[in-house]
């Protein structure tokens, strides 16, 4: 999985990228299932979600799609993860511009916010 992939998304999704040095990190964990516990959410701000542990990409769409895996390198891995960090939390808008990156675990409540507070978003809540 590279960057170009996620161009694919671009003015469709919005990604939010799960990375962590370990598969049995707290913080991973408990990111992947905050997220897919509030998948309603999710899916309605069209959130893709891809996980990334060290050569091991899995995706998660919140539509009630097949989740994918990947058994290779990532240079979206190398690009996020920088040395010393053992987890990241990346939000992409659907520009294809990061919106947020961090070290810590975001809440789905907190990453609803955001995204709700984005023009594109707001666009979208008076469409609908």
């Amino acid at each position: 999985m590279n960057s170009q992939d996620l161009q694919n998304h671009q003015w469709k999704n919005r990604i939010v990228l799960v990375l962590s040095n370990d598969s049995d990190s707290k913080k991973f964990i408990h990111q992947i299932a905050d997220l897919k516990s509030a998948s309603e959410g999710c899916a309605e701000r069209k959130l893709v979600m891809y996980q990334f542990i060290p050569n091991e990409v899995h995706s998660n769409s919140f539509d009630g799609s097949e989740s994918k895996k990947w058994t290779s390198a990532s240079d979206l891995y190398t690009k996020f993860m920088k040395k010393g960090d053992d987890f990241k939390f990346v939000l992409i808008g659907l520009d294809g511009s990061v919106k947020e990156e961090q070290t810590e675990p975001m809440e789905s409540q907190e990453l609803f916010a955001i995204i709700d507070g984005m023009s594109m978003r707001q666009a979208e809540i008076r469409k609908n």
